[in-house]
C-alpha cells in the first residue's frame, strides 16, 4: 500500500498558510487521505483542477479539489479548495512541501569513491555507486549502482536515479590502410550544472580531447536517454525517455525532445525548439520554437500546446 501521498484537509490548509498562498474552503471539512490524480478517481482525495466549468465535483466523492476560484464550488460529496493563481502551480508546490523523497546524506558503505573525489555538504551516495576522480556538489543525491567517471564535475542539487553512467567512453575510430580499425581516446570530461535530474539509465558520455560534455542549470533527462561527447544542452530542456543524442550537438534553451526522438552528429538547434515523439533530426533548425516532427525530422505549423510539456514562462 503506498503511504507516500497521505494527507489531510487540516494538513493542506496549514501547508498553504505557510507557503503564503490565499485560499478559501468552499463547502464542509472533508475526510480526504490522500492525494490523487483525475485520471485514477478514489474516494477521500485531494484534487487539483486547472481547467473551466464545470469541472469533476459531481464525480468525486467525499473529496476535495483545489481549483480557481472562478469554477470553484461545493457539491453534496465535494468540497472545493479556490485559489488565485494557476492551480497546477500551487499544487505542485503544495506537495513539493508535504512530501519528501529525498534520502538522507551520506555515503553507503558499498559505494567505491576515489579518495581525490571532491564530495560537497549534504551529498547522498547510494549503495553499489562507482565515484571517480570527480567533484559531487552540495545536496546532490546519486542513487544505487551510479558510475560517476574520472573528469566529471556535477554540481549542486542534481538528482541521478539508478544504473546511471556520467562520463562514459565515446567511439570514435576509423580505418586505417591495412584495414585495421583505430580508435581514438577519449580524453575530456563532463560537465553538468545545478539543479538537472537524470533518470534511471542515462549515460552520459565524456567529451574528446580538451571539450566536455555539457549538461546546463535545470535540465531533466528521462530514463534511458544517450548523451553523445561535446553534446551542449542549454539550459531548462527536457528530453524524454530513450532519446538519442549523437556527438557535438548543440540543444538551446528550453528545448523538449520528445520520447525516442534521434539527434544527428553535430545538429544544432536553437532553443525552445520542440522535436516530436520518434523523429529523425538530420539538419540544424535555426530558429527559435521550430517545431519538428517525422522521420526525416521536418518543421511543422506552430501550435499552442503542441508537445504536452508546461507552458512556458
Amino acid at each position: 500500500m503506498n503511504s507516500a501521498n497521505r494527507c489531510s484537509l487540516a494538513e493542506v490548509i496549514t501547508a498553504l498558510e505557510q507557503l503564503g498562498i490565499s485560499h478559501r474552503l468552499i463547502g464542509p471539512m472533508r475526510p480526504i487521505v490522500k492525494v490523487c490524480s483525475l485520471l485514477y478517481k478514489e474516494p477521500q482525495g485531494l484534487y487539483y483542477y486547472s481547467g473551466s466549468a464545470p469541472g469533476p465535483f459531481d464525480v468525486l466523492v467525499d473529496s476535495v479539489v483545489l481549483c480557481r476560484e472562478e469554477v470553484a464550488r461545493a457539491t453534496d460529496s465535494c468540497s472545493a479548495l479556490a485559489v488565485n493563481e494557476d492551480a497546477q502551480i500551487v499544487f505542485y508546490r503544495l506537495c513539493g512541501h508535504l512530501f519528501s523523497t529525498t534520502p538522507p546524506p551520506g555515503i553507503h558503505p558499498t559505494a567505491l569513491v576515489h579518495p581525490e573525489a571532491e564530495i560537497g555538504e549534504r551529498v547522498h551516495i547510494g549503495p553499489y555507486a562507482v565515484i571517480g576522480r570527480s567533484h559531487i556538489g552540495d545536496d546532490t543525491i546519486i542513487h544505487a549502482h551510479v558510475v560517476v567517471m574520472d573528469e566529471s564535475v556535477i554540481g549542486d542539487r542534481v538528482v541521478i536515479e539508478p544504473h546511471s553512467c556520467i562520463g562514459g567512453t565515446g567511439v570514435a575510430w576509423i580505418w586505417d590502410d591495412a584495414g585495421k580499425r583505430i580508435i581514438l581516446p577519449q580524453l575530456g570530461g563532463v560537465h553538468i550544472g545545478d539543479d538537472v535530474f537524470l533518470g534511471t539509465d542515462v549515460t552520459i558520455v565524456r567529451g574528446m580531447f580538451n571539450e566536455a560534455t555539457s549538461i546546463e542549470n535545470g535540465c531533466m533527462i528521462a530514463h534511458g536517454s544517450k548523451v553523445g561527447h561535446s553534446v551542449w544542452m542549454g539550459p531548462h530542456c527536457h528530453v524524454a525517455n530513450n532519446v538519442s543524442i549523437a556527438g557535438s550537438a548543440r540543444i538551446g534553451a528550453r528545448s523538449f525532445l520528445g520520447a525516442g526522438c534521434s539527434i544527428r552528429p553535430h545538429a544544432v538547434l536553437a532553443e525552445r525548439t520542440i522535436v516530436g515523439v520518434g523523429a529523425a533530426v538530420v539538419k540544424d533548425a535555426p530558429v527559435p520554437g521550430t517545431i519538428l516532427a517525422g522521420v526525416p525530422a521536418k518543421e511543422m505549423p506552430a501550435k499552442d500546446d503542441p508537445s504536452g510539456m508546461p507552458k512556458p514562462r
